[in-house]
């Protein structure tokens, strides 16, 4: 016999049966407990505030030694205890804490300028931390006995805290809108074109694509290393558009390499999973917990931006200096050494990129500081915007390629892209251009993009390409010298019509007398240079420092330039030792160093052969290796 459905009625009138046993509520309780705190708020946020809370105690810990080394040990000339002060934001709060925390947000937002985000920050940090405390009883309006010094509620909460924010919005905004408009500048396409050119100037692709074994300079193999990574992040920002931590946590997990696109076309491509970034949840609208931040990626017709391109040649390089594939947890982006010891298992810290794209912007005459959100807010812009018509892509489209929720607040999104845009259509900084750009007729003035080319305009074309060809014709005539040795087995007579130049600058030689003539700077003899028909090659270099050897060959150009021995690249670029650290109990990490076995290396530093920390290998491991050594010794004797 089938039972019939309850009625909505008999259902509503249901009684509910609450668990009796003490200790089946407490079980309730403690997982109630355990789940509210795993998922009241997500680690990249838990993560940041737990930093505000660091730097607001080590605020304090600056004004205690101040305190002391001012003779006011005890009771200072405020009559506040010092050692009572000292705990306010330790433990349980007191009647300091509120004022601590003031004094600490006026620092941070009136002294630094840090702006309305870190204020909000570190309020948002503080009420978590002590509404969590003791129950419910510092969670809620602040309130504190002023005999007793008893403190009830959030100080957090506290009048003198939130006067203190609301200060700071205000403030924020007293200089009109343009005050609102407090974050990174985008990276523009251009911007991105010209630091990838410089770095494929001064580091071209040939450099990369080489056996990295056999390279025999350190400072070279360093030098290849920093911009092939630089080549992978900065376009991998620029088109994944993530925040620099977030790019810096890929492993070789989250990648999977050679994957074919759908039929008819088959496009390869490789696919990001991306698990790190700030925001990310299953309540986003979106399907699935691991489809919704897979990102295809294919070759790109920009080369500057080609992340498939760039990504896959970091990652040959690296693996084949390892020797090994990447795989696990491996960092796709680790920590470079200045002597060339690469340990994958840490990744890059921000600190690190940070100095490497201030080197790189400076060098290439880039006159702008970029921070996290650069090369995340400069490609968003540019596929909003400014990426050419009909490529461009809609708002929902860029909501979910930048990670943004559904229901995030839309302000997010009109920073990245409207406010840039209002600012060119309103702006008329642009008159003086030779061609009318008109921005405030249509979006991003693309009514000039469609309309037929005038006389003026076809007039300026010429005059471009005018002005490139005085440029090469300056390089060629101003280009310096290129002095080349003379060899016995150098032939300047006969040509090579198989070869070129790479670039085109005049060439000088010396004859076998000595004297000095310079090649025709035609076209004709740029496309044939002369030819190298080595019998035999000078020495290279000699260790004892005499005489010659010739042991190393190569080109004339190459021997020319070897006129010091060479440090060669690390033996073994993954023997490497990680840093103690100056946290409570480095002693106890270096005897864990020493008697266990390292995943990456395989080996206990006990256990190390003596090739690993010997010969050229001394200066980078011995000394941290000996270190370790003692203090097992010491705590064993």
């Amino acid at each position: 016999m089938v039972k019939s459905k309850r009625s909505t009625k008999e259902r509503k009138n249901i009684s509910i049966t609450l668990p009796s046993d003490p200790k089946t509520l407490k079980a309730l309780k403690e997982v109630c407990q355990a789940q509210v705190a795993k998922y009241k708020t997500i680690k990249n946020t838990k993560d940041a505030y737990n930093g505000y809370i660091g730097r607001g105690r080590k605020f304090l810990e600056g004004l205690i030694v101040q305190r002391k080394a001012n003779g006011e040990g005890e009771v200072c000339m405020d009559g506040i205890q010092t050692a009572e002060l000292e705990k306010a934001l330790d433990g349980l709060p007191n009647r300091h804490s509120a004022q601590v925390l003031e004094l600490f947000l006026i620092q941070k937002c009136f002294v630094e300028d840090r702006g309305v985000s870190t204020a909000d920050g570190i309020h948002g940090a503080f009420c978590e931390l002590w509404d969590s405390m003791d129950g419910n009883r510092y969670a809620g309006a602040y309130e504190c006995n002023e005999e007793t010094g008893e403190v009830r509620g959030c100080p957090a909460r506290a009048q003198c805290v939130l006067d203190v924010v609301k200060s700071v919005k205000i403030w924020a905004k007293a200089d009109g809108s343009s005050a609102t408009r407090n974050h990174a500048d985008a990276m523009t396409l251009e911007e991105i074109q010209k630091l990838m050119r410089w770095s494929m100037s001064v580091c071209p692709d040939e450099k990369l694509t080489e056996d990295p074994k056999g390279i025999t300079d350190t400072a070279d193999l360093v030098f290849r290393l920093e911009h092939g990574l630089m080549h992978a992040f900065m376009s991998s920002a620029f088109t994944l558009w993530t925040r620099c931590f977030e790019l810096l946590s890929l492993q070789a997990q989250d990648a999977r390499t050679d994957c074919c696109g759908l039929a008819p076309y088959y496009a390869p491509h490789f696919k990001i999973y991306l698990n790190h970034r700030k925001g990310w949840q299953q309540e986003k609208g979106y399907e699935g917990r691991r489809e919704s931040n897979v990102y295809d990626i294919y070759q790109q017709d920009i080369d500057e931006i080609d992340m498939y391109t760039h990504f896959n040649r970091w990652r040959n390089l690296l693996e084949g200096y390892l020797g090994e594939k990447l795989s696990g947890e491996d960092s796709f982006f680790p920590h470079l050494s200045p002597n060339g010891v690469i340990r994958t298992t840490r990744a890059m810290s921000y600190d690190s990129l940070q100095t490497l794209l201030v080197r790189f912007c400076k060098s290439a005459g880039v006159d702008k500081r970029y921070t996290t959100h650069s090369f995340r807010r400069g490609g968003a812009q540019y596929r909003f915007m400014s990426a050419p018509i009909g490529k461009r892509w809609s708002l929902n489209q860029i909501r979910w390629w930048g990670g943004w929720a559904v229901g995030e607040n839309v302000d997010t999104l009109i920073k990245y892209l409207v406010d840039s845009l209002q600012s060119f259509e309103t702006g008329f900084g642009h008159l003086l251009h030779p061609i009318p750009i008109q921005p405030d007729m249509s979006f991003m003035g693309d009514h000039t993009a469609v309309a037929a080319v005038t006389a003026e305009e076809f007039r300026q074309f010429g005059n471009a390409i005018n002005r490139k060809f005085d440029e090469i014709v300056t390089l060629v005539t101003s280009a310096p010298p290129l002095s080349i040795p003379h060899s016995n087995a150098m032939n300047v007579d006969q040509p090579c019509p198989t070869e070129r130049l790479v670039y085109p600058r005049p060439l000088y030689f010396e004859d076998g007398i000595g004297g000095i003539h310079q090649a025709s700077g035609t076209c004709r003899d740029l496309a044939a240079p002369p030819c190298w028909v080595e019998t035999s090659a000078p020495a290279a270099y000699s260790k004892s420092g005499q005489g010659h050897s010739n042991v190393t060959q190569g080109t004339p150009y190459q021997l020319a330039n070897s006129e010091v021995l060479l440090s060669p690249p690390p033996l073994f670029p993954k023997v490497s030792i990680t840093p103690l650290g100056r946290a409570v109990g480095a002693w106890r990490r270096a005897i864990k160093q020493w008697e266990e076995v390292d995943p990456v290396t395989g080996k206990a530093l006990k256990d190390w052969p003596p090739e690993w920390y010997n010969g050229e290998q001394r200066l980078k491991v011995a000394s941290s290796r000996r270190q370790r050594e003692v203090i097992f010794e010491e705590f064993v004797r």
